[in-house]
């Protein structure tokens, strides 16, 4: 009797046991996979970044989504909440200003480039002038227009604005401003043959080719540094967004950058 249970308890052991089936490995923690980065950047990188943003999407990252405009418009959009990772301005004032908002992380905040500021007039009507003190722009205007940034928030706007005034010239051209939503908006007026010369950078200059001439490059002096700060915004530190601020400082976007007339810092 005895070993007639021992024998039906070994039975019922192996049946439960058969049940169970062989154990599960568990399984590895799953990885998200990398976002696409949304990157607001100032109107003059629109065609650099497009280059170097292939590049970054070449490496095997997803391709950056980008928002170009002005670097005063993209931070208010940045202030209202709009969905950007990362923050590209033509100027410090701009990305001082997110800043102060805490909107920025402060830690990923670095200086990226730099620019230089031109005098452009429609390629068929060029201007021959010397931007000197003292320089007599609105004769050389010839009742022309004035395309330029809006001096009152567009970085490129305010370069410009700056300069003239250390020019003395500011107060002979004013009336005749046109002001434009941003830098590349200025370039347009003046590739049409709408305005009889723009203030831009160096940069938009040269990716307009033959459309525009330059009658002249501001003195350094004239305006403040153009330097082009990038941060990550605030709460928006992903791998990909950190990746692709590395990224814009590696010795392959650098080049990129310089090809396209920009400087370093």
């Amino acid at each position: 009797m005895l070993k007639a249970l021992r024998l039906a308890a070994m039975a019922l052991a192996a049946t439960l046991i058969a049940s169970c089936g062989p154990a599960e490995t568990p399984k590895a923690t799953e990885v998200a996979p990398e976002a696409a980065v949304t990157v607001f950047a100032a109107a003059s990188l629109t065609d650099v970044l497009k280059q170097v943003g292939a590049q970054f999407a070449a490496e095997g990252h997803p391709a950056p989504v980008f928002s170009f405009a002005a670097s005063s418009e993209l931070a208010r959009q940045i202030e209202q909440g709009a969905a950007a990772d990362v923050f590209i301005s033509a100027d410090e004032a701009w990305m001082d200003y997110v800043a102060g908002k805490d909107l920025i992380d402060p830690a990923s905040r670095r200086n990226l480039l730099s620019n230089t500021l031109v005098l452009v007039t429609p390629s068929d009507k060029p201007i021959t002038i010397e931007l000197t003190n003292g320089v007599n722009l609105a004769a050389a205007l010839k009742g022309g227009k004035l395309a330029m940034g809006n001096p009152d928030s567009v970085p490129a706007g305010k370069y410009g604005k700056g300069a003239l005034e250390k020019l003395g010239a500011w107060a002979g051209v004013e009336t005749s401003v046109v002001r434009a939503e941003n830098v590349r908006s200025a370039l347009r007026f003046v590739e049409a043959g709408e305005a009889a010369a723009g203030i831009v950078y160096g940069t938009d200059a040269k990716a307009a080719g033959d459309k525009v001439a330059i009658a002249a490059t501001f003195p350094a002096d004239s305006h403040a540094p153009i330097i082009y700060p990038v941060a990550i915004v605030a709460g928006k530190g992903s791998v990909g967004a950190k990746a692709l601020v590395d990224f814009l400082s590696s010795p392959k976007a650098a080049e990129t950058f310089q090809a396209a007339g920009f400087g370093l810092n």
